[in-house]
């Protein structure tokens, strides 16, 4: 596939931006509440403060553990899970 706006030379490092989980024209919302979540927390964070004047949630502390994991139709771990905990240095 080519670039359809600039010249790209091998080894060009492009940004694809934010992902955000938009449904329907507006911002993401929880599953609960039918929506597909959030891409990050900076994105819960925003909408929070859009919709309620300040964020809620917040930003991840040391000891919170996260942890990512993509599963196929039978509920199957396509490639692995990521899991990483939050960690002084």
């Amino acid at each position: 596939m080519q670039p359809s706006t600039r010249d790209l030379g091998a080894g060009a490092i492009i940004g694809s931006g934010t992902v955000s989980n938009k449904l329907d024209g507006g911002p993401g919302k929880p599953v609960s509440d039918g929506g597909v979540g959030y891409s990050c927390i900076a994105e819960i964070r925003m909408i929070e403060t859009i919709n309620d004047g300040q964020a809620k949630t917040p930003f991840m502390k040391f000891g919170d553990t996260v942890r990512i994991e993509m599963m196929d139709g039978e509920g199957h771990s396509i490639f692995g899970a990521i899991e990483q905990t939050v960690e002084k240095v």
